[in-house]
């Protein structure tokens, strides 16, 4: 079997799978529906929550929400790792509060962002924004604190400006770490989002997972959350084809593999 090949057949052989206990679970009732409907349940709901109109306002208020809270968050998420990481003393001075921030549960905060910024979606973005920039800030610091100290200092003797090191050497040599941290800081801008619409919001699809899970519509339940999952792969795939076309020269996981 060709290797191109190979995680296509298996990815599908594995959903067959899935599906399969999945339906022999729901069928045998070994499980209440309550909590795990018929796959065949869900996949009518699914459609039938894609076919309502108003289902597409909701998740355009999630996706705004999401891709703007990411955006703050790579700011500050890489503007701090920049800096802590071109600086052993800002290093020094700050990471362990930056830490002491990340170990604090972000779902304790909801409630403060609601109370500050309101019901809207200024609140979701910037619990998203919260959540998302540490993995990034991580990433960046240890991508420019890695960088190869002969090769500062051979471009140092060139009498290159920190400036120049900083865009010729630090970034390109971290580049691969800071799209790993954006990958992660993605998924974390939706839990985010998600998070503060089962806060406090009138609309998005935390608000509807909500709504349907009050109402005991697990099926709806599950289609929303199909959703989310899809949109949290095409986000993903989007940041990991970007990655490829930007990060060219690292060599690939296959070709990585077959060089052990």
């Amino acid at each position: 079997m060709e290797s191109k090949w190979r995680g296509p057949i298996g990815a599908s052989i594995l959903a067959l799978i899935i599906y399969g206990v999945w339906h022999v679970t729901a069928w045998n009732e070994w499980v209440s529906d309550i909590i795990l409907p018929a796959p065949d349940e869900v996949a009518v709901a699914f459609f039938q929550t894609l076919s309502e109109g108003f289902f597409y306002s909701h998740l355009w208020i999630t996706t705004q929400e999401v891709l703007i809270g990411f955006a703050i968050g790579v700011i500050i998420g890489f503007g701090l790792g920049a800096m802590l990481g071109s600086s052993l003393l800002a290093r020094e001075v700050a990471y362990p509060f930056v830490v002491a921030f990340q170990g604090l549960p972000k779902i304790v905060l909801a409630p403060v962002f609601i109370t500050a910024f309101g019901f809207g979606m200024t609140s979701k973005v910037v619990m998203a924004a919260v959540i998302s920039f540490f993995p990034l800030l991580v990433n960046t610091e240890s991508g420019i604190a890695t960088v190869d100290a002969d090769a500062v200092k051979l471009m140092r003797s060139l009498n290159a400006s920190k400036r120049d090191i900083f865009f010729r050497l630090a970034l390109p040599h971290s580049l691969p770490s800071i799209f790993a941290g954006l990958k992660a800081a993605l998924t974390f801008a939706l839990v985010g989002a998600i998070v503060g619409e089962f806060v406090g919001a009138g609309r998005g699809l935390g608000y509807l997972l909500d709504t349907y899970s009050y109402q005991l519509q697990v099926p709806r339940v599950w289609a929303v959350t199909t959703v989310l999952a899809l949109m949290g792969v095409i986000l993903f795939l989007a940041i990991d084809i970007l990655d490829r076309k930007i990060v060219f020269w690292r060599p690939s996981a296959r070709d990585t593999q077959a060089t052990l």
